[in-house]
């Protein structure tokens, strides 16, 4: 039990931050990340490439161009701009019909200045 928790952390650090549970009703959408490259004016530094690292295996995700309300923190320059819309991308998440039980999703964003990142989230259909 040891060998398999310690690999199963390691796994976890390996692949980027891993999320606390998500949890949504069967069949219907999930907003499970928004990302965004935003000046301290708040107009855009650019497009975020999003794209699914691992489907699901329970449902389907869609990654949409959208506005997005940003979440600067208060000491963020940018903190004027959570107010407005800005452009950025969404993963929608939507299970298979009727399914119930846990499900992930492994998505990797790439923003403007070259930096990367993975997230893990874990699912819970009820």
């Amino acid at each position: 039990m040891r060998i398999v928790l310690s690999v199963f952390v390691a796994l976890l650090l390996s692949v980027g931050a891993a999320h606390a549970a998500k949890v949504v009703a069967s069949g219907r959408p999930l907003m499970l990340y928004q990302a965004y490259a935003t000046n301290p004016d708040c107009t855009s530094a650019g497009a975020v490439v999003l794209r699914v690292a691992q489907s699901p295996e329970h449902g389907r995700v869609a990654i949409r161009q959208t506005g997005v309300f940003p979440r600067f923190t208060e000491n963020n320059i940018r903190s004027v701009c959570n107010r407005r819309r800005v452009p950025g991308v969404q993963a929608i998440y939507t299970s298979q019909r009727g399914y119930l039980g846990s499900d992930t999703v492994v998505l990797e964003a790439l923003f403007p200045a070259g930096r990367g990142v993975r997230v893990v989230i874990p699912i819970q259909v009820m």
